[in-house]
């Protein structure tokens, strides 16, 4: 992942010592100093596609899985399509729903969030040496793709998944709950 240059540099010297941050305004003058103002914005490409497309999967994905069950009533009660809404679903199909929005949400752009870690993280766990410009995101996904594939790239998506689709049951669970209520 390093070139040969900068793993050099990173090996090289005496051992970095960890700061002591007092809280998030220390946090922030920390990363001006060390990379001026544009080090609060490291990691934004990789934001930028995760939350775009993700949030596209995650409704997406909902809406047709919900659209599914819509379809199975209507079907199973001899209805025509579009009779029913998802206020007419169980609370279980709409927690699945959300469960899988949840998952297709971080299958489809995972590695955009593992790089954009690998990139905010980058000072502390390898550092550059003197002169040796930082990654971009491109640069950074190309080097974790050319070292570990594709597994390297979806290295903790498990544990994600694991989090994501409860909690995204419960998010579509309350909100379309909430909307069948007072909607």
């Amino acid at each position: 992942m390093l070139s040969a240059g900068a793993l050099a540099a990173a090996t090289s010297g005496a051992p970095r010592k960890l700061r002591n941050m007092q809280g998030p305004f220390s946090i922030i003058a920390s990363v001006v100093r060390t990379n001026g103002v544009r080090g609060l914005w490291l990691g934004q490409t990789g934001t930028l596609f995760r939350e775009s497309g993700g949030s596209a999967a995650w409704f997406t994905t909902n809406e047709f899985v919900s659209g599914v069950f819509i379809a199975r009533h209507e079907k199973a009660q001899g209805l025509s399509a579009h009779s029913l809404s998802k206020k007419d679903l169980n609370p279980w199909e709409l927690a699945l729903s959300g469960a899988c929005a949840g998952i297709a949400y971080n299958v489809s752009l995972f590695p955009a969030d593992t790089v954009k870690s690998a990139i905010q993280t980058e000072e502390e766990l390898r550092p550059r040496g003197p002169g040796v410009p930082r990654p971009t995101f491109f640069s950074t996904f190309t080097s974790m793709y050319r070292a570990q594939g594709i597994r390297g790239l979806y290295a903790g998506l498990g544990v994600t998944v694991a989090r994501s689709a409860p909690s995204s049951a419960m998010i579509f669970l309350i909100y379309d709950g909430l909307n069948k209520h007072f909607g």
